[in-house]
């Protein structure tokens, strides 16, 4: 068939194939549904809108992209030792997805002595065609997906035998234009998952760009500096080369600390906070001693809340152009093109010396971990595809440090913010918050002093003394394009466990129409 996208080990018997498919599939992949293959009964019924062709609007960048795809699909099909140099540099994860940022490898010679952007320019209309590409897409990313059901992975690339063809990532829709070595387009609708091997170009999310005189980020490292760029992570979650901080990766161990255990028994029956008990040690009975640093706030758990398809589809970039998908109105790009979800996690915490600042924390989980997914299969002109065939929501374990919440420093209560991240050009913007901040703090009465002694909480929750309201400014970042899933309020009075059952203890959620998230105290390693 035209696109090489089918397990065959015989590329004659492939191109005998071409004609058919090529006659079938130019003009007529709109015809999807009315000639399909079933391998279940779960086919979707209506295909009314499935009869006007589908078009791909390209802008001059996209178009660009599109001279790149081609010229890619032509030289993978032609050079097996460029076939096996990017699946190398995929499965070396620099940025912990399957990714090939084009500028760090441009340069980089195959094994038949060519470099990667040879073998490309091979087939380019141009080389100032390719050198505008260059300059107009520093973030350009060849990316190995990992398609359902081992269809074709990083992995399982049989670079000898498995011809892929090429996708781009758009901006403007969720159908996905794929070409082949000849330069045909077929355009994959948005609710499809090929089935086939098949590469991606696309943007990447977890790369930045930084000033040329920035030569450093906040470890100290740059991921990689050329003549006219200066690359760097977007967070060190993201660090798959440096491999200091990996922290997205460490999960919690499913055991409560007996501390926490301790301070829902006390006051399971009294008045009085649980955090009171696990960062000062105040009990009814105990009601003066100073802040502990042996333990910190954490993100430790994560899940999408509600309809599954629904928070799916939220976070896939939805396009909002309504096209048949599955037994639904909706469509979605499919999170394939894309790699793994990111996350950013943005704390907006307040302080008593009136600066309020916003701690950002990043994450990522692929698809099946956040979902529970089951695919049906079926083949269009002869071309197998996945399409969702029922998903359900998963719970992620996660250990996200925040901060130690000392309540003599900082506000009673913190505000906890969740995007998907598909961008990474940031905006900055300032909000108001009206927050309380807790008074009962001295050396055996002296107010604020620490002369002579050790500074105590004095009394159990705000105490005798009133707490004081400040309404205070504190700068937020957003990315337009981002997913912005909403926020919640996190208060130090609130309990880490609600409640027991038979010996197991359930820790306090907090969730907005789109996601589940729990922050709980966990003890300092070593501490």
């Amino acid at each position: 068939m035209n696109f090489k996208i089918m397990h065959q080990t015989n590329l004659q018997t492939k191109k005998r194939n071409l004609p058919i498919a090529k006659s079938l599939l130019l003009g007529l992949i709109s015809l999807f549904m009315l000639s399909c293959e079933k391998d279940n009964d779960n086919i979707p019924s209506d295909t009314s809108q499935e009869l006007a062709p589908i078009a791909i609007t390209y802008d001059q960048k996209t178009a660009s992209k599109k001279d790149f795809a081609i010229a890619l699909a032509k030289a993978v099909e032609e050079n097996s030792a460029l076939r096996t140099f990017i699946k190398a540099e995929a499965l070396k994860m620099f940025d912990k997805d399957y990714d090939v940022l084009y500028h760090m490898v441009k340069d980089q010679k195959l094994a038949d002595g060519s470099t990667f952007r040879e073998a490309i320019l091979k087939h380019y209309v141009s080389e100032s065609r390719l050198s505008q590409l260059e300059q107009n897409s520093p973030l350009l990313t060849i990316f190995v997906p990992e398609l359902p059901n081992e269809s074709f992975s990083a992995y399982s690339w049989n670079t000898a035998t498995e011809i892929p063809s090429v996708a781009i990532r758009m901006d403007n829709t969720n159908d996905v234009p794929v070409f082949d070595s000849t330069g045909k387009e077929l355009v994959i609708p948005g609710y499809a998952i090929p089935a086939f091997p098949v590469i991606v170009i696309k943007e990447n999310e977890r790369v930045i760009l930084k000033d040329k005189n920035t030569l450093a980020n906040k470890n100290g490292t740059k991921l990689m500096q050329s003549d006219t760029y200066v690359f760097d992570f977007l967070d060190t979650a993201f660090d798959g080369i440096s491999k200091t901080n990996d922290k997205s990766s460490k999960k919690l161990a499913n055991v409560l600390d007996t501390k926490i255990i301790d301070a829902y028994n006390i006051y399971k029956n009294a008045d009085g906070w649980q955090r009171d008990y696990l960062y000062y040690n105040l009990t009814p009975q105990n009601t003066k001693d100073q802040f502990s640093f042996d333990f910190q706030e954490h993100i430790t758990k994560f899940s999408m809340n509600g309809d599954a398809m629904s928070a799916y589809e939220k976070i896939s970039d939805q396009s909002g152009d309504p096209v048949f998908r599955n037994t639904s109105k909706k469509n979605n790009r499919n999170p394939w093109t894309g790699g793994a979800f990111e996350f950013k996690i943005s704390v907006l915490i307040n302080s008593k010396n009136g600066v309020g600042s916003e701690l950002n924390t990043f994450f990522s989980v692929t698809h099946d971990e956040l979902f529970d997914i089951k695919y049906s299969s079926y083949k269009f002109f002869g071309i197998r595809f996945h399409v969702i065939g029922s998903i359900s929501n998963k719970e992620v374990d996660l250990n996200l440090p925040i901060f130690n919440w000392d309540l003599n420093e900082y506000a009673s209560s913190i505000k906890l913010s969740v995007e998907e991240v598909d961008l990474t050009v940031q905006t900055v913007i300032t909000e108001q918050r009206s927050v309380q901040f807790a008074t009962n703090f001295g050396i055996d009465g002296q107010k604020e002093s620490t002369v002579g002694g050790v500074l105590k909480k004095i009394g159990l929750k705000f105490g005798a003394s009133r707490e004081t309201n400040q309404l205070q400014t504190v700068q937020k970042s957003f990315t337009e394009g981002n997913d912005e899933l909403g926020s919640v309020i996190i208060n130090f009075a609130d309990d880490v466990i609600t409640s027991q059952n038979s010996g197991s203890y359930s820790l306090r959620e907090y969730s907005t129409g789109f996601y589940k998230i729990q922050v709980a105290p966990v003890r300092v390693q070593g501490l």
